[in-house]
């Protein structure tokens, strides 16, 4: 025969509250016996008891226990100097003490909450008193401990998250490799607003003279905007750029990626193809903000408007081919740079960027991160948003 699945429901639920351990510490046989009989009737069995305060302690350091009712007038270590040391050890900081208190000893019961109790209850004991609020401190305790775990768990599963997404990211290897087989210098970095973010970057070595750089920032923060680069990488695999112009291909991605993005999701994007031999930038953009073109004295903010990718299956792009002769310096980055504010509470913005790329980028290798040094004594922070930056300079 068959339990009833309801039944079967519910005896899972109660299995961790019969399986509860408590400690009592009381002097008195008779309280003893009385608690012992009012936990038995609410299902507990694990109890354990102790007549004095040292004992009660050495009894919870041995065994723990997950409630622990004392009395306050238990004789040697009294019960709030005992609640005190049970708060103490770790595996009693957060644990359901309930004290049980006289009208002589503490009548109003300030002195054992602020020894640490949960809970107080009068003597004599009010059987029907007890039993309820045993159950429901073990009922509470129950339900933070899985909400701990819970948290715990989420922890270790973001930072694995966190580190599969990172290793989508070209690492310093890759970077130097590439900076040394182009003859450019490189550098880039992506830090992440949350555990996990929505911007993407990569490198594409096309052929011995072109280089493709492609940036991607997906709307949104966390699980669902890193979800998203994950996507997209996988889309990449199946659609490199290799043979394609950089609209071309932009939007060749885009139709696949209409139908992976949520509604209301999209992502801005830019990619560009850095030809060494002809010295020359092509690129196409998706609403990704205006990457900063700095070279002969000039800073130039190139035109990166143009429809996010993920919105429909025609985006106008923008596009340009620009010359990117050696001297030069490209700078694109993430609107985390544009849209952070400065002490004052002021907008940093597309002025503010050029300030600090210019005079950061005067000198030799270590342009980027001079310009991040300088960002971060003027930004406010953490940042709001994910912050994504690549500097590709070309040799004088």
């Amino acid at each position: 025969m068959l339990a009833d699945p309801a039944t079967i429901q519910a005896d899972a639920r109660r299995a961790p509250f019969t399986e509860c351990r408590v400690l009592v510490v009381d002097a008195s046989g008779s309280s003893r016996d009385e608690l012992g009989r009012c936990l038995a009737r609410i299902g507990l069995t694990r109890i354990d008891f102790a007549e004095d305060g040292e004992a009660g302690l050495a009894r919870f350091a041995a065994a723990g226990a997950d409630l622990v009712i004392l009395d306050v007038d238990v004789p040697g270590m009294d019960g709030l100097e005992l609640c005190r040391s049970i708060r103490r050890m770790p595996a009693g900081a957060d644990l359901p003490v309930i004290i049980q208190t006289s009208p002589a000893t503490d009548p109003a019961g300030v002195r054992s909450f602020e020894a640490g109790a949960s809970d107080i209850i009068a003597k004599p004991i009010n059987p029907g008193e007890c039993m309820t609020r045993v159950r429901l401190h073990l009922e509470k305790q129950f339900l933070l401990r899985n909400l701990t775990d819970f948290h715990r768990r989420l922890e270790g599963e973001l930072r694995l998250a966190r580190s599969m997404q990172l290793s989508l990211i070209p690492d310093q290897r890759r970077i130097s490799a590439v900076a040394a087989r182009y003859g450019v210098e490189l550098e880039g970095v992506f830090e992440p607003s949350d555990e996990l973010g929505g911007d993407f970057w990569t490198l594409f070595e096309l052929d011995a003279d072109r280089l493709g750089i492609l940036v991607a920032d997906f709307s949104g923060h966390g699980i669902s905007a890193a979800i998203n680069t994950f996507r997209f990488h996988t889309l990449l695999e199946r659609l490199p750029p290799h043979g394609y112009e950089p609209t071309e291909w932009l939007l060749m991605l885009n139709r696949p990626l209409k139908d992976l993005l949520p509604v209301g999701q999209f992502a801005t994007c830019f990619y560009c193809i850095v030809d060494t031999r002809q010295g020359t930038l092509s690129y196409a953009a998706a609403g990704a903000p205006s990457p900063l073109l700095v070279g002969a004295g000039e800073a130039t903010m190139l035109d990166a408007s143009g429809l996010m990718l993920g919105i429909t299956n025609s985006p106008m792009l923008t596009s340009d081919t620009v010359p990117f002769p050696p001297g030069a310096t490209l700078l694109i980055y993430s609107d985390a740079m544009t849209e952070a504010v400065d002490g004052q509470g002021h907008l940093i913005g597309e002025p503010g960027l050029v300030r600090l790329a210019t005079e950061a980028f005067q000198g030799g290798p270590g342009r980027l991160k001079r310009l991040l040094a300088a960002f971060d004594k003027v930004a406010q922070h953490p940042l709001a948003d994910d912050l994504t930056a690549i500097c590709i300079s070309r040799s004088a």
